[in-house]
């Protein structure tokens, strides 16, 4: 549980990159760091893949899209929410894919394909956890299971970078590097670094738990880049700590026990936090 919230009203740097204007009224509670609705290229990104179109929009005038029968894009990559906004349980893994800029459906309708872009949920609280994690983030409102709650936005870097940060953290230090893998149909592992140590949203106060109320989904929209969505897993009620696992996202041979400490106090726990192994690869 967390104890004292933490005012977010410190006086930041905000940045309003990316290809859409999140609506995110959120702000870090500590100088010196940069608050950004959504992912930035960082040292090592591929330009490219920020500014490449990833689909071809729909042509859903009546800015619905809640039905593969009148809407292209849930056509091509299936229906991901319910009616209420909520992600489909069996959405629970792969790729979501939402509506674009190219699609006719618009930001400013009622399009049932587009929840990430919408923002982060309303009731956020950075709080201090009082149990040796340090800050966290929990809920003021009640948050029903499939909910977005938020992104986990960064500075998206490549995996040098991603490595050159990592190792050059002490054990005291808090890493706040996510390395995202997706498996795709070829073979391949699609690997994404994202770090929000020193520009970042709100999701960089979720802490690990090793029984988490929430679940990373990658969801993209207009570029190649994913969005790291957090969405909730279990009901989360008003003054609960929101929580994901770390390593959940990795395949068992790049996920593995850190030397540091897990402090989330979960029956199941772990005893050490999880990392992507190849942070600390030569």
């Amino acid at each position: 549980m967390c104890d004292n919230v933490l005012s977010s009203s410190v006086d930041s740097e905000i940045l309003t990159g990316d290809e859409e204007n999140v609506a995110d009224n959120y702000n870090h509670p500590i100088e010196g760091l940069i608050y950004t609705p959504c992912n930035i290229p960082g040292p090592g990104a591929n330009i490219e893949d920020f500014e490449t179109q990833y689909a071809v929009g729909c042509s859903c005038r009546n800015g619905i899209c809640v039905s593969e029968l009148d809407c292209e894009c849930i056509r091509s990559y299936n229906r991901s929410y319910d009616g209420n906004g909520c992600l489909l349980p069996e959405r629970i893994v792969g790729c979501i894919m939402e509506c674009n800029s190219l699609c006719l459906c618009g930001r400013q309708s009622r399009c049932g394909n587009r929840i990430c872009q919408l923002g982060p949920a309303d009731g956020l609280e950075i709080c201090m956890t009082g149990n040796g994690k340090g800050m966290g983030l929990r809920t003021t409102k009640k948050i029903a299971v499939g909910s977005f709650i938020c992104e986990y936005a960064g500075e998206i870097i490549g995996i040098e970078e991603a490595k050159r940060r990592a190792q050059s953290q002490s054990d005291s230090d808090m890493n706040y590097i996510f390395v995202l893998n997706e498996h795709l149909a070829n073979g391949n592992l699609l690997k994404t670094c994202v770090d929000p140590t020193v520009i970042g949203n709100i999701g960089r106060y979720i802490n690990h738990s090793c029984q988490p109320n929430s679940v990373v989904i990658p969801v993209r929209t207009n570029t190649l880049i994913p969005k790291i969505g957090i969405f909730a897993a279990d009901v989360i009620q008003p003054g609960e700590e929101i929580t994901f696992d770390y390593g959940g996202n990795s395949s068992a041979e790049c996920n593995v026990k850190s030397n540091k400490l897990c402090l989330c106090g979960s029956i199941n726990c772990k005893k050490y936090l999880p990392y992507d192994a190849l942070l600390y690869l030569e």
